[in-house]
Protein backbone atom coordinates (compact mmCIF):
# COMPACT_ATOMS: atom_id res chain seq x y z
CA UNK A 1 0.00 0.00 0.00
CA UNK A 2 1.35 3.35 -0.72
CA UNK A 3 2.41 6.05 1.96
CA UNK A 4 2.67 9.43 0.81
CA UNK A 5 4.73 11.85 2.88
CA UNK A 6 6.31 15.02 2.98
CA UNK A 7 10.33 14.62 3.55
CA UNK A 8 12.50 17.34 4.34
CA UNK A 9 14.67 17.40 0.97
CA UNK A 10 16.59 20.49 2.45
CA UNK A 11 17.10 22.52 5.48
CA UNK A 12 15.52 26.08 4.92
CA UNK A 13 17.64 29.31 5.47
CA UNK A 14 15.94 32.10 4.79
CA UNK A 15 13.05 32.83 2.89
CA UNK A 16 10.80 29.69 2.91
CA UNK A 17 10.44 27.69 -0.13
CA UNK A 18 8.59 24.96 -0.52
CA UNK A 19 10.76 23.12 -2.43
CA UNK A 20 12.45 22.31 0.95
CA UNK A 21 10.19 19.26 0.70
CA UNK A 22 9.87 16.40 -0.96
CA UNK A 23 6.80 13.83 -1.47
CA UNK A 24 7.92 10.48 -1.45
CA UNK A 25 6.13 6.69 -0.93
CA UNK A 26 8.18 5.99 2.75
CA UNK A 27 5.75 2.55 2.18
CA UNK A 28 3.85 1.73 5.55
CA UNK A 29 5.67 1.46 8.75
CA UNK A 30 6.24 -1.59 11.03
CA UNK A 31 3.61 -1.84 13.77
CA UNK A 32 5.61 -2.67 16.47
CA UNK A 33 3.90 -3.67 19.92
CA UNK A 34 2.58 -1.15 22.06
CA UNK A 35 1.93 1.55 19.07
CA UNK A 36 -0.88 2.01 17.30
CA UNK A 37 -1.29 2.55 13.17
CA UNK A 38 -3.02 5.62 12.15
CA UNK A 39 -4.18 7.18 9.02
CA UNK A 40 -4.03 10.78 8.84
CA UNK A 41 -7.37 12.94 7.64
CA UNK A 42 -6.74 16.69 8.47
CA UNK A 43 -3.07 18.05 9.12
CA UNK A 44 -2.24 21.49 11.74
CA UNK A 45 0.05 23.53 9.42
CA UNK A 46 1.60 25.72 11.66
CA UNK A 47 4.27 28.62 12.27
CA UNK A 48 6.41 26.28 14.03
CA UNK A 49 6.63 24.07 11.15
CA UNK A 50 8.86 26.49 9.07
CA UNK A 51 11.38 26.98 12.26
CA UNK A 52 11.47 23.36 12.44
CA UNK A 53 12.23 22.97 9.17
CA UNK A 54 15.26 25.18 9.73
CA UNK A 55 17.31 21.75 11.33
CA UNK A 56 17.99 24.09 14.17
CA UNK A 57 18.23 21.88 17.28
CA UNK A 58 17.11 24.72 19.27
CA UNK A 59 13.89 25.20 17.72
CA UNK A 60 12.77 21.36 17.52
CA UNK A 61 10.86 19.84 20.03
CA UNK A 62 12.04 16.37 18.29
CA UNK A 63 14.91 16.63 16.32
CA UNK A 64 14.36 15.42 12.66
CA UNK A 65 16.75 15.96 9.89
CA UNK A 66 17.84 15.59 6.37
CA UNK A 67 15.30 12.91 4.50
CA UNK A 68 12.78 12.44 7.84
CA UNK A 69 9.04 13.24 7.68
CA UNK A 70 8.10 17.01 9.06
CA UNK A 71 5.98 16.58 12.27
CA UNK A 72 2.52 18.19 13.17
CA UNK A 73 -0.06 17.74 14.88
CA UNK A 74 -3.08 15.86 13.06
CA UNK A 75 -6.21 14.18 13.29
CA UNK A 76 -6.37 10.52 12.01
CA UNK A 77 -8.41 7.19 12.42
CA UNK A 78 -6.70 4.10 14.12
CA UNK A 79 -6.44 1.67 11.66
CA UNK A 80 -4.60 -1.29 13.30
CA UNK A 81 -3.87 -1.27 17.37
CA UNK A 82 -0.92 -3.07 19.74
CA UNK A 83 -2.44 -1.32 22.57
CA UNK A 84 -4.70 -1.63 25.28
CA UNK A 85 -5.56 2.06 25.22
CA UNK A 86 -7.20 2.74 21.38
CA UNK A 87 -8.89 0.31 18.62
CA UNK A 88 -9.48 -0.10 15.47
CA UNK A 89 -11.55 3.00 14.57
CA UNK A 90 -11.28 5.18 16.85
CA UNK A 91 -10.60 9.13 16.15
CA UNK A 92 -7.47 10.46 17.57
CA UNK A 93 -5.50 13.52 17.63
CA UNK A 94 -1.81 14.09 18.31
CA UNK A 95 1.81 14.79 16.62
CA UNK A 96 3.12 12.48 14.40
CA UNK A 97 4.71 12.36 10.56
CA UNK A 98 3.49 14.53 7.49
CA UNK A 99 2.18 10.95 6.05
CA UNK A 100 -0.88 9.44 5.09
CA UNK A 101 0.15 6.33 7.12
CA UNK A 102 1.79 6.33 10.68
CA UNK A 103 2.72 4.15 13.49
CA UNK A 104 2.37 6.11 16.63
CA UNK A 105 3.01 5.94 20.62
CA UNK A 106 -0.15 6.14 22.45
CA UNK A 107 1.42 8.51 24.23
CA UNK A 108 1.37 10.84 21.82
CA UNK A 109 -2.18 10.45 21.55
CA UNK A 110 -5.62 11.31 22.92
CA UNK A 111 -9.47 11.15 21.64
CA UNK A 112 -11.01 13.79 19.78
CA UNK A 113 -13.96 15.01 21.57
CA UNK A 114 -17.64 14.44 19.56
CA UNK A 115 -18.12 16.03 16.88
CA UNK A 116 -21.25 17.85 18.38
CA UNK A 117 -19.23 19.59 21.25
CA UNK A 118 -16.90 21.17 18.24
CA UNK A 119 -16.24 20.03 14.63
CA UNK A 120 -13.62 17.56 14.12
CA UNK A 121 -11.79 20.42 11.97
CA UNK A 122 -12.26 23.10 14.33
CA UNK A 123 -10.95 20.90 17.31
CA UNK A 124 -7.31 21.39 15.80
CA UNK A 125 -7.86 24.98 16.55
CA UNK A 126 -9.03 24.83 20.05
CA UNK A 127 -8.67 21.15 21.66
CA UNK A 128 -4.50 21.24 20.23
CA UNK A 129 -1.23 22.91 21.03
CA UNK A 130 -3.21 26.10 19.35
CA UNK A 131 -5.81 26.31 22.36
CA UNK A 132 -3.21 25.11 24.90
CA UNK A 133 -1.09 28.29 23.58
CA UNK A 134 -3.81 30.88 24.15
CA UNK A 135 -5.22 29.46 27.54
CA UNK A 136 -1.72 28.97 28.82
CA UNK A 137 0.01 32.37 27.35
CA UNK A 138 -3.20 34.27 28.86
CA UNK A 139 -3.88 32.72 32.21
CA UNK A 140 -0.54 31.50 33.06
CA UNK A 141 2.20 33.54 31.72
CA UNK A 142 -0.17 36.45 30.92
CA UNK A 143 -1.95 36.23 34.54
CA UNK A 144 -4.77 38.01 33.00
CA UNK A 145 -7.56 39.65 35.31
CA UNK A 146 -10.62 41.22 35.06
CA UNK A 147 -10.04 45.27 34.50
CA UNK A 148 -6.71 44.37 33.18
CA UNK A 149 -6.00 46.26 29.55
CA UNK A 150 -5.02 43.28 26.85
CA UNK A 151 -3.18 43.71 23.43
CA UNK A 152 -3.18 40.72 21.14
CA UNK A 153 -0.99 40.56 18.18
CA UNK A 154 -1.67 38.38 15.27
CA UNK A 155 -5.23 38.43 16.39
CA UNK A 156 -7.03 37.21 13.41
CA UNK A 157 -4.67 34.09 13.66
CA UNK A 158 -5.43 30.87 14.95
CA UNK A 159 -3.89 30.99 18.11
CA UNK A 160 -4.49 35.07 18.35
CA UNK A 161 -8.05 34.87 17.92
CA UNK A 162 -8.12 32.63 20.95
CA UNK A 163 -6.27 34.30 23.09
CA UNK A 164 -8.18 37.36 22.77
CA UNK A 165 -11.71 36.03 23.23
CA UNK A 166 -10.27 34.38 26.55
CA UNK A 167 -8.96 38.06 27.51
CA UNK A 168 -12.39 39.26 26.82
CA UNK A 169 -14.43 36.46 28.63
CA UNK A 170 -12.23 36.77 32.01
CA UNK A 171 -13.60 40.08 31.47
CA UNK A 172 -10.33 42.26 30.13
CA UNK A 173 -10.63 45.09 27.84
CA UNK A 174 -9.40 43.66 24.59
CA UNK A 175 -7.71 45.39 21.71
CA UNK A 176 -6.28 42.93 18.59
CA UNK A 177 -3.92 44.23 16.05
CA UNK A 178 -4.43 42.61 12.48
CA UNK A 179 -3.28 42.79 8.98
CA UNK A 180 -5.89 45.37 6.59
CA UNK A 181 -9.50 46.32 7.88
CA UNK A 182 -11.31 43.52 6.67
CA UNK A 183 -9.42 41.18 9.31
CA UNK A 184 -10.04 44.50 11.83
CA UNK A 185 -13.60 44.54 11.04
CA UNK A 186 -13.64 40.69 11.82
CA UNK A 187 -11.51 41.33 15.66
CA UNK A 188 -14.40 43.58 16.73
CA UNK A 189 -17.26 42.76 14.76
CA UNK A 190 -17.31 38.74 14.99
CA UNK A 191 -15.30 38.44 18.31
CA UNK A 192 -16.83 40.80 19.98
CA UNK A 193 -13.05 42.87 20.80
CA UNK A 194 -13.25 46.77 22.11
CA UNK A 195 -11.12 47.50 19.16
CA UNK A 196 -8.36 46.92 16.48
CA UNK A 197 -5.57 47.98 15.19
CA UNK A 198 -3.92 47.77 11.58
CA UNK A 199 -0.45 47.43 11.77
CA UNK A 200 -0.32 48.32 8.06
CA UNK A 201 -2.46 51.78 8.42
CA UNK A 202 0.45 53.90 10.22
CA UNK A 203 2.99 54.01 13.20
CA UNK A 204 2.68 51.65 15.59
CA UNK A 205 4.05 53.27 18.66
CA UNK A 206 1.34 56.26 18.50
CA UNK A 207 -1.55 54.06 17.56
CA UNK A 208 -0.96 51.52 20.81
CA UNK A 209 -0.38 54.88 22.51
CA UNK A 210 -3.95 56.10 21.65
CA UNK A 211 -5.68 52.53 21.98
CA UNK A 212 -3.81 52.53 25.91
CA UNK A 213 -3.35 55.93 27.44
CA UNK A 214 -2.52 54.29 30.32
CA UNK A 215 -0.46 51.32 29.44
CA UNK A 216 -0.81 47.83 28.30
CA UNK A 217 -1.11 45.53 31.19
CA UNK A 218 -0.58 42.48 29.21
CA UNK A 219 0.70 41.66 25.67
CA UNK A 220 0.03 38.24 24.11
CA UNK A 221 2.87 38.29 21.17
CA UNK A 222 2.75 35.73 17.87
CA UNK A 223 4.51 39.30 15.61
CA UNK A 224 7.34 40.27 17.09
CA UNK A 225 9.53 43.01 15.33
CA UNK A 226 8.12 46.17 15.55
CA UNK A 227 5.10 45.94 17.30
CA UNK A 228 6.82 44.41 20.08
CA UNK A 229 8.91 47.47 20.10
CA UNK A 230 6.11 49.30 20.39
CA UNK A 231 4.35 47.91 23.44
CA UNK A 232 7.76 47.95 25.32
CA UNK A 233 7.25 51.90 24.57
CA UNK A 234 4.12 51.99 26.40
CA UNK A 235 3.90 49.33 28.78
CA UNK A 236 1.70 50.20 32.20
CA UNK A 237 3.69 49.18 35.26
CA UNK A 238 4.19 45.61 36.10
CA UNK A 239 2.89 44.56 32.44
CA UNK A 240 3.20 40.88 31.54
CA UNK A 241 4.41 39.79 27.85
CA UNK A 242 4.06 36.64 26.88
CA UNK A 243 5.93 35.79 23.64
CA UNK A 244 4.29 32.94 21.78
CA UNK A 245 5.71 33.44 18.17
CA UNK A 246 7.66 36.22 15.81
CA UNK A 247 6.26 35.05 12.09
CA UNK A 248 7.77 38.58 10.90
CA UNK A 249 11.16 37.11 11.69
CA UNK A 250 10.68 34.10 10.36
CA UNK A 251 11.17 34.45 6.70
CA UNK A 252 14.24 37.43 6.75
CA UNK A 253 17.52 35.82 5.14
CA UNK A 254 20.14 37.18 6.79
CA UNK A 255 20.33 36.70 10.69
CA UNK A 256 22.03 40.36 10.62
CA UNK A 257 18.60 41.77 8.79
CA UNK A 258 16.28 40.66 12.14
CA UNK A 259 14.55 43.46 13.66
CA UNK A 260 16.66 44.52 16.80
CA UNK A 261 14.28 45.60 19.27
CA UNK A 262 15.41 48.91 21.59
CA UNK A 263 12.95 49.03 24.01
CA UNK A 264 14.23 46.40 26.65
CA UNK A 265 15.76 48.32 28.92
CA UNK A 266 12.08 49.61 29.53
CA UNK A 267 11.39 46.44 31.16
CA UNK A 268 13.37 47.62 34.15
CA UNK A 269 11.73 50.81 34.72
CA UNK A 270 8.07 49.94 34.36
CA UNK A 271 9.03 46.45 36.64
CA UNK A 272 8.06 44.46 33.72
CA UNK A 273 8.34 41.02 32.72
CA UNK A 274 9.06 39.04 29.36
CA UNK A 275 8.29 35.29 29.17
CA UNK A 276 8.80 32.77 25.75
CA UNK A 277 6.49 29.84 26.12
CA UNK A 278 5.66 26.56 24.00
CA UNK A 279 2.05 25.01 24.13
CA UNK A 280 3.17 22.42 26.88
CA UNK A 281 2.48 22.81 30.62
CA UNK A 282 2.91 19.62 32.52
CA UNK A 283 0.35 18.87 35.16
CA UNK A 284 -1.45 22.27 34.28
CA UNK A 285 -2.79 20.51 30.72
CA UNK A 286 -5.53 19.15 32.17
CA UNK A 287 -7.20 22.15 33.67
CA UNK A 288 -6.88 24.14 30.54
CA UNK A 289 -8.38 21.65 28.45
CA UNK A 290 -11.21 21.33 31.13
CA UNK A 291 -11.21 25.61 30.43
CA UNK A 292 -11.49 25.48 27.06
CA UNK A 293 -13.66 22.77 26.69
CA UNK A 294 -16.10 24.96 29.25
CA UNK A 295 -15.72 27.50 26.93
CA UNK A 296 -16.69 26.04 24.09
CA UNK A 297 -19.74 23.68 25.62
CA UNK A 298 -21.12 27.66 26.62
CA UNK A 299 -20.48 28.53 23.19
CA UNK A 300 -18.03 31.81 24.36
CA UNK A 301 -15.64 30.75 21.35
CA UNK A 302 -15.81 31.32 17.84
CA UNK A 303 -13.36 29.32 15.37
CA UNK A 304 -12.63 29.63 11.57
CA UNK A 305 -10.94 27.61 9.83
CA UNK A 306 -9.01 27.63 6.25
CA UNK A 307 -8.85 24.20 4.89
CA UNK A 308 -6.70 23.12 2.26
CA UNK A 309 -7.82 20.22 -0.19
CA UNK A 310 -5.11 17.58 -0.59
CA UNK A 311 -2.24 16.59 0.47
CA UNK A 312 0.30 17.63 -2.70
CA UNK A 313 -0.74 21.33 -1.62
CA UNK A 314 0.47 21.25 2.08
CA UNK A 315 4.13 22.75 0.99
CA UNK A 316 2.43 25.83 -0.44
CA UNK A 317 -0.25 26.26 1.78
CA UNK A 318 3.08 27.13 4.50
CA UNK A 319 3.50 30.03 2.65
CA UNK A 320 -0.33 31.22 3.42
CA UNK A 321 1.15 32.04 6.99
CA UNK A 322 4.01 34.29 6.20
CA UNK A 323 1.52 36.66 3.91
CA UNK A 324 -1.04 36.05 6.22
CA UNK A 325 -3.83 35.30 3.33
CA UNK A 326 -4.58 32.01 5.82
CA UNK A 327 -8.85 33.51 6.98
CA UNK A 328 -8.34 31.25 10.82
CA UNK A 329 -6.40 28.03 11.56
CA UNK A 330 -4.53 26.39 8.61
CA UNK A 331 -5.24 22.50 8.19
CA UNK A 332 -4.99 20.09 4.88
CA UNK A 333 -8.00 17.74 4.84
CA UNK A 334 -6.42 14.38 3.04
Amino acid sequence: MENPSWIVRRASSGRYDPACFEQVDSGMPPLTEGKVLVRTTLMSLDPTNLNWLKLDPVLQPVPIGLGDAMLGVSIGVVIESRCATYSPGDRVTGMWGWRLFDAVDPLWLRPVQPPEILAVEEQLAVFSHVGRAAAGGMLLVGQIKAGDTVLVSGAAGATGSLAAQIAKVTGCRTIGVAGGPEKCRYLVEELGLDGAIDYRAGPLDRTVRDHFPTGVDVFFDNVGGEILDAVLRNMARGCRIAICGAISQYDIPDRDALYGVRNLPLLIFRQARMEGFVAEFGERNAALDQFLLELTRTSRLKVRTHIVEGFENIPKALELLLSGRNEGKLIARL
